[in-house]
């Protein structure tokens, strides 16, 4: 974001006295690109001004004069010149307020003239830098790490780092500064490495010297790997470390081949409860089956066990004794739970659903309908759009948490900002909630007061609503029927909504009190072409739960066959998708498939495929 610059007149008579003291006071912050304390806010004068001033005052008062020509060199990038004055007088010369800045200066331009030594001496001359501004303190500490990874010191560089991220508010500059982390941890020798984590006392630092420590010493050792990053996931969940991993090379050591297997294996539960949910998943499967060819002519054998009836190991034993060779499920997370506890899986599995965990053991593939999924594809969405601030609504009881979490967490990361939120799932007054969110409360509160006074009818304001950039909502259509239309009363008719594939169960009535609305979900839901629409309408007459909300659980079975011949390939290119019924489909180095879903926009009454 750019900053609007205040222009002052300055005029170039100013008196020797009335210049020193105008140098002694400035400590402002720069708005240069390295947004450099050392350098005032405004339109500085030229060095040469300065150097004049200098030249025509007191040897004494001449310092502070120099130390501001230093500032307008490094503010015109002549890095040079400024490091030839400030080498042209002693810090002591200088009021005692001025001498960090000093030092600050020194520490930076030292850098850009190859003299990593200097600019570190410089800098650890600097006495208690805590008791100056936060903003000083940012850039003072960003200039130490940076000489310090300049004179190889590159454990201590990030330590300098890590020890200091609250200074980085803004999220582009902690960014920043976590890659650089992790870059001086990988550069740095493991023992450097573990002489360090000795000295660590921080859960942040130890979880970046483990992370670092574990990818240097299992580099080649994928099985290894596997089980030292789940053993690191529990110890440091959602640890920004993570996010630093080159998956890329870690993805190519572990390539996995499934090949043509002759005998699948479907762990589904086809009685009780979930029967409905597993026999949709199995029509799925046997479409899929029959639709797809693998490699070669022949079909395998598939081989349905009831997940149901009996414990999850006992049936992975018997699958095992009659010569599985790839299973699908189970369905449900505590069954899969009961088969992620091995460090590697004899069958290579693709299970229906997401872990808690990151990490699963070496053979475990995930594909499931997680709804984290589609709440970083609008996350991300609404980033690359531009749109930086956000209304959050969560109307849902049983995955709206999950889903504000993930969307939070991605947007706050890549820069946005979640303005206000409301929780609907636990409020009985929807009318309220999306007041409050939206500062409606207050706005009416306001209005009625000057109606009070004035004794005359006021409007409400139509601004409320321009504090945010959209509105994030996860809510079923029969809330969302209620949500919308107080989003237009209450002025955010113009704020685009995007939702979750809750927003759609599959019905063709009109949905009039649902227009505007964005929302993603699976092709196989909202057809993009006619050709989609065509050939879910021959099947849905064969399998009629096909075309309800229990849909996504056939497309759910559909692309799991289709995705046996294709793991290999997912596994070792990570730029490789398949086209599902689920979604464009990839595969992430946990093993997990990553859906990207379809969207579409609610127009008179009616869904439309759009691509916004």
């Amino acid at each position: 974001m750019t900053k609007k610059r205040m222009h002052k007149n300055l005029i170039l008579v100013f008196t020797a006295f009335f210049s020193v003291l105008m140098v002694t006071s400035c400590t402002t912050t720069s708005s240069r690109k390295s947004d450099s304390p050392a350098v005032a806010d405004y339109d500085m004068q030229p060095a040469e001004f300065y150097l004049q001033q200098a030249e025509a005052a007191e040897e004494a008062d001449r310092a502070p004069f120099l130390l501001q020509a230093a500032k307008a060199y490094v503010q015109r990038e002549q890095y040079a010149e400024a490091y030839d004055v400030l080498n042209s007088f002693y810090p002591t010369q200088l009021p005692l307020e001025l001498r960090k800045d000093w030092y600050l200066l020194v520490g930076e331009v030292a850098l850009t003239q190859d003299q990593p030594f200097d600019s570190i001496r410089a800098l650890q001359t600097v006495r208690n830098p805590e008791q100056f501004s936060l903003e000083w303190q940012s850039h003072y500490y960003r200039l130490l790490a940076d000489s310090l990874a300049a004179n190889q010191r590159h454990a201590d560089a990030a330590m300098t780092r890590i020890e200091v991220m609250h200074l980085f508010t803004d999220p582009d500059l902690r960014e920043e500064q976590e890659r650089k982390v992790w870059i001086e941890l990988m550069t740095s020798p493991t023992g450097a490495l573990e002489i360090t984590r000795n000295r660590a006392d921080q859960h942040d630092e130890l979880g970046w010297l483990d992370m670092a420590i574990i990818q240097q010493q299992f580099t080649n050792n994928p099985a290894a790997l596997s089980e030292a990053m789940q053993e690191w996931n529990i110890l440091y969940p959602n640890h920004p470390a993570l996010y630093y991993i080159d998956i890329k090379v870690q993805r190519e050591s572990v390539v996995v081949d499934i090949g043509a297997p002759t005998k699948i294996g479907l762990f589904l539960p086809t009685s009780g409860r979930l029967s409905t949910v597993g026999n949709v998943i199995l029509d799925g499967f046997m479409t899929s089956f029959y639709d797809t060819q693998m490699m070669g002519s022949e079909k395998p054998e598939v081989v349905v066990y009831d997940t149901a009836s009996d414990p999850v190991e006992l049936l992975y034993q018997q699958a095992l004794a009659d010569g599985v060779e790839f299973v699908i499920g189970p369905l449900l997370k505590n069954k899969a739970n009961d088969i992620a506890q091995y460090q590697k899986l004899p069958i290579p599995t693709l299970v229906l659903n997401r872990l808690d965990n990151t990490y699963a053991p070496t053979g475990m593939f995930q594909f499931g309908l997680p709804i984290e999924d589609e709440a970083e594809q609008i996350a991300r969405f609404a980033i690359d759009k531009g749109q930086t601030r956000a209304f959050v609504i969560n109307a849902d009881k049983t995955v709206g948490s999950r889903a504000v979490e993930t969307f939070n967490d991605v947007f706050q990361r890549h820069g946005g900002t979640v303005v206000r939120s409301a929780d609907l799932s636990r409020t009985p007054d929807p009318k309220v909630a999306v007041m409050q969110m939206l500062g409606a409360d207050q706005a009416e509160k306001r209005k009625r007061e000057l109606q009070n006074l004035l004794n005359l009818p006021i409007e409400s304001s139509a601004q409320i609503s321009t504090t945010a950039d959209f509105i994030f909502m996860i809510a079923e259509p029969e809330k969302a029927r209620i949500i919308k239309p107080y989003l237009n009363y209450y002025y955010a008719y113009n704020l685009p909504v995007y939702a979750t594939s809750n927003l759609y169960n599959g019905s063709n009535r009109r949905e009039n009190d649902l227009n505007g609305i964005y929302f993603v979900d699976a092709p196989w839901m909202i057809p993009q072409t006619e050709e989609q629409a065509s050939n879910k309408q021959k099947i849905t007459k064969m399998f009629p739960t096909a075309g309800g909300s229990l849909g996504r659980f056939f497309a759910l079975g559909y692309d799991s066959f289709l995705l046996i011949p294709e793991i290999g390939q997912l596994s070792a290119l990570s730029d490789y998708s398949v086209e599902g019924l689920s979604g464009e489909l990839t595969l992430d180095f946990y093993g997990r498939i990553v859906r990207k879903l379809a969207w579409a926009k609610y127009q008179n009454g009616q869904w439309r495929p759009v691509n916004p």
